[in-house]
């Protein structure tokens, strides 16, 4: 699903008045409507409310490993729509032995409130805290696709039971929430020469900045040089800025295709099954 910015003129105009953070609300196109749940595909699941910090409320999804779990995943998804739409990348994980937990986020689907910075890590927060109060001894692993992945590393760095997630994959995250709203506004004729005002966004959630704040998180980073939403470079720039232990696969495919490919798949499987207790 591609990276959207909504009513694109309208952001760059009121982000380049006003530098609000309350503006990165425009970078989110969230979707009520659930087109189907698992259960209408054949995976078992439950309905999970939680409450985010703030007091929100929050409807997401646990989906339990097909046979003995190996592992936990939690499962944040890209911009737009909801979890009913990106559930398809992480079916096969279901499959494969993992059970997966995917966020509804405030705003999209059933749960309320509005998605903006910084309101939205208070899910992934949530999210995590869920999760890990399930007890059941396996590693917690973070998985986060476009938006999703950008949004993990501050949510991790800024959590504050970092030390208990055993490891990340990010697929096709970008370094700068500006940086990723200026090449947004670049791709159309109307909002080209309007990219400079899209930098007053503010900054201060950039993934780059807070990457290297996990400890020694191991992370696996995936992108493809064929993804014509987010750009190949904004996620090296990332890399290059964690920490040990990580790896890179450069990929083939386009925008989050990612885990369609067995061959990519299993990359992720080989690294959650090397991971340090």
């Amino acid at each position: 699903m591609p990276f959207i910015i909504r009513n694109g003129l309208l952001f760059v105009l009121l982000v380049g008045l006003s530098g609000c953070t309350s503006m990165t609300s425009l970078m989110f196109y969230p979707l009520k409507d659930y087109p189907a749940t698992p259960a209408q595909l054949g995976f078992d699941y439950q309905a999970v409310d939680s409450i985010a910090h703030d007091g929100t409320h929050l409807h997401s999804w646990w989906m339990p490993a097909r046979g003995e779990a190996l592992g936990n995943v939690v499962f944040l998804h890209g911009n737009a729509q909801n979890m009913s739409y990106h559930q398809f990348n992480v079916h096969w994980l279901v499959k494969a032995g993992y059970n997966v937990f995917l966020l509804g986020y405030r705003q999209y689907g059933q749960s309320d409130g509005q998605a903006m910075l910084p309101d939205i890590f208070m899910d992934v927060h949530a999210g995590l805290d869920w999760v890990l109060e399930q007890n059941n001894h396996l590693p917690v692993v973070i998985l986060g696709q476009s938006m999703g992945a950008t949004l993990a590393v501050y949510g991790l760095a800024s959590y504050p039971r970092k030390t208990q997630i055993n490891g990340v994959v990010l697929d096709a995250a970008f370094d700068s929430y500006p940086g990723m709203a200026a090449t947004a506004m670049s791709r159309h004729w109307l909002t080209w020469l309007l990219q400079l005002p899209a930098y007053a966004m503010t900054s201060r959630y950039d993934p780059i900045k807070w990457i290297d704040q996990w400890g020694e998180m191991p992370l696996l980073m995936l992108h493809s040089p064929q993804d014509q939403t987010v750009p190949y470079d904004a996620g090296e720039r990332l890399f290059l800025n964690a920490k040990q232990p990580k790896a890179w696969v450069s990929t083939h495919g386009a925008h989050i295709a990612t885990f369609r490919s067995e061959q990519y798949q299993q990359v992720m499987l080989d690294f959650m099954s090397n991971l340090p207790p």
